[in-house]
C-alpha cells in the first residue's frame, strides 16, 4: 500500500508551524502525522467550531488567517473579499508582509481570477504562471501558492496560502483549504443573519415608538379641545374645538387604516381588483395635487408626460398610493430652491415613471435596505415628519402586485435621489398577468 507524505514547511525558530503537510522528521525528532493534529486547537473541527462562534466579520477573518496557516503548515495566508469591482486583502498571517489593507482590480490579480471564476488555483512556481502579476510579488517571499474561493450564493472572496519555496499543493491540502473556506462562508452568513435580526428588532422598536408618538399627537389636541369645550361660552369656539376633535379622529382612522393596509400588503394578503387605467392622467393628477405643497416649500416641480394615454392594468387606489408616497418623499427631502422632475415615458412594453430630485440624497450604505419594513435612514430633513418607516416597503409591494418593480438610486448624501417605477403596459384585449389579481 502506498502512503503519500508531504514535505515539511519551512520553519522559524520563534514560530514553528505544525500542519497537515508535516511528515516524520529525521534525526530523532518527534514524529507528527496527519491524524496527530486531530486533538490540536487548530484541527479542522476545532477551527470550524471557533468560526461558528464568531459574532462579527473581523473575528472570522482573523481566526481564518491564523488557523489556516497553522493547519496547512504554509508560510503565509491571506483572506481576500470582493468589494465591487475590486478585491480587498482584509487579513494575513505570514513570515513576511504581503498585501493586507491593499485592494486591486479583479482582473489584475490571481485573487480576482479565483473570485471571478469561482475556481480553485494551484501554482507550484509563480514565475511560470502568466496569471501572476510578478511586480506585485517582487517584494514578498512568495514562490508558490494555492487559493480557493469563499462562496455563499456566489464567490465573495478567496482564501490563499503561500510558500517560500516551490511547492505543489496536495489533494489533502486543497481539501482542507476548501473546507476552511466553506466554513468561513457559513460563518459570514450567520453573522449577517444575526446582524439582520438585530436590525429588524431595532426597527420594530423604532416603529412602536413612532406609532406611540403618532397616537400621542392625535390624543393631545383632542384632550385640549375637550377641556376648552367644557369651559367655552362662545359658540364659535365650541364649533372650532369640535372641528379639531373631528380632524384628529379622522387622523387616527387613517393611521389605523394604513396599518391594516400595510399589514395586508407586506404579508401578501392584499388582492387587486384591476381595471384599465391611464397612468398619464394619474401622474398628472398626483402632481397637480402636490403642486401647492411644493410651492409652499419653495421647490420647483416639473412634469413631462406623453401626449397620449398610457394604459396599464391596475387598481387606481393602490397606484395613486404609490405615486403619492414617492412624490411626498421627494418634497419632504428637498430643501428650498430645489427641484423635482417627474417624467413618464413608454419603452419596451413598459411605462417608466421617474421622480428625480435635488434633495438630501441617500447614503450609499442605506440603499440596499430602503425597501425593508421599518427601515428609516439615520438622518432626516429639518421639516421631516418621522412617519412609521413603512412607506417604501409598501411602494415596492404595490409595484410587485402590478407586475412591476421600483428601484432607487442616489450618488450619496446631499446629491439628490432618483426613483424609477416600472408598470407593464395593458390593453383591453389582454388579460392582466399580475400576482395580486383577485381570482
Amino acid at each position: 500500500m502506498m502512503h503519500e507524505q508531504f514535505p515539511t514547511a519551512p520553519s522559524r525558530s520563534s514560530d514553528t508551524r505544525v500542519g497537515i503537510n508535516a511528515a516524520s522528521l529525521a534525526g530523532g525528532e518527534r514524529n507528527v502525522s496527519v491524524t496527530g493534529i486531530v486533538s490540536s486547537e487548530f484541527s479542522l473541527v476545532g477551527i470550524v467550531q471557533r468560526l461558528a462562534g464568531c459574532t462579527d466579520a473581523q473575528s472570522i477573518v482573523s481566526i481564518l488567517a491564523r488557523s489556516t496557516r497553522d493547519l496547512i503548515g504554509a508560510d503565509g495566508v491571506t483572506v481576500v473579499m470582493r468589494d465591487g469591482g475590486r478585491c480587498r486583502y482584509l487579513e494575513e498571517d505570514a513570515i513576511g508582509a504581503l498585501w493586507k489593507g491593499q485592494d486591486f482590480a479583479l482582473d489584475s490579480c490571481i485573487s480576482g481570477w479565483c473570485i471571478t471564476t469561482g475556481e480553485p488555483v494551484i501554482i507550484p512556481d509563480i514565475r511560470q504562471d502568466p496569471r501572476i502579476p510578478l511586480p506585485l510579488y517582487e517584494a514578498t517571499f512568495v514562490r508558490a501558492m494555492a487559493m480557493t474561493p469563499i462562496v455563499r450564493d456566489k464567490p465573495e472572496g478567496a482564501l490563499g496560502v503561500y510558500w517560500a519555496t516551490e511547492h505543489e499543493a496536495t489533494t489533502l491540502e486543497m481539501a482542507a483549504l476548501r473546507a476552511l473556506a466553506d466554513s468561513a462562508a457559513l460563518a459570514l452568513a450567520n453573522v449577517q443573519l444575526l446582524q439582520e435580526l438585530k436590525r429588524s428588532s431595532e426597527r420594530k422598536d423604532a416603529f412602536l415608538s413612532s406609532l406611540a408618538n403618532e397616537l400621542g399627537e392625535t390624543l393631545g389636541p383632542m384632550r385640549t379641545s375637550l377641556h376648552l369645550r367644557r369651559q367655552a361660552r362662545d359658540p364659535a369656539l365650541d364649533a372650532r374645538m369640535t372641528e379639531v376633535i373631528s380632524e384628529q379622529l379622522d387622523r387616527q382612522a387613517r393611521l389605523i387604516e394604513n396599518l391594516v393596509d400595510g399589514s395586508q400588503l407586506l404579508t401578501g394578503q392584499a388582492k387587486l381588483h384591476p381595471r384599465l387605467l391611464d397612468l398619464r392622467g394619474m401622474v398628472a393628477d398626483v402632481v397637480r395635487r402636490r403642486a401647492s405643497e411644493a410651492e409652499l416649500a419653495e421647490i420647483t416641480l416639473g412634469m413631462s408626460v406623453p401626449d397620449t394615454a398610457v394604459d396599464i392594468w391596475g387598481e387606481a387606489r393602490r397606484v395613486s398610493q404609490a405615486l403619492t408616497h414617492v412624490l411626498d418623499n421627494s418634497i419632504r427631502c428637498t430643501p428650498p430652491d430645489g427641484r423635482i422632475d417627474v417624467h413618464l415615458e413608454v419603452r419596451d412594453q413598459n411605462a417608466w415613471l421617474t421622480v428625480r430630485d435635488t434633495g438630501i440624497g441617500i447614503a450609499r450604505d442605506s440603499l440596499p435596505h430602503l425597501f425593508e419594513p421599518f427601515f428609516k435612514p439615520s438622518y432626516e430633513p429639518a421639516r421631516s415628519v418621522a412617519g412609521l418607516g413603512l412607506g417604501l416597503s409598501l411602494v415596492s409591494s404595490i409595484l410587485q402586485l402590478h407586475g412591476g418593480d421600483v428601484r432607487i438610486d442616489s450618488p450619496g448624501t446631499s446629491q439628490g435621489t432618483e426613483v424609477v417605477m416600472r408598470f407593464p403596459l395593458g390593453c383591453l384585449t389582454q388579460t392582466p398577468a399580475m400576482p395580486g389579481v383577485q381570482a
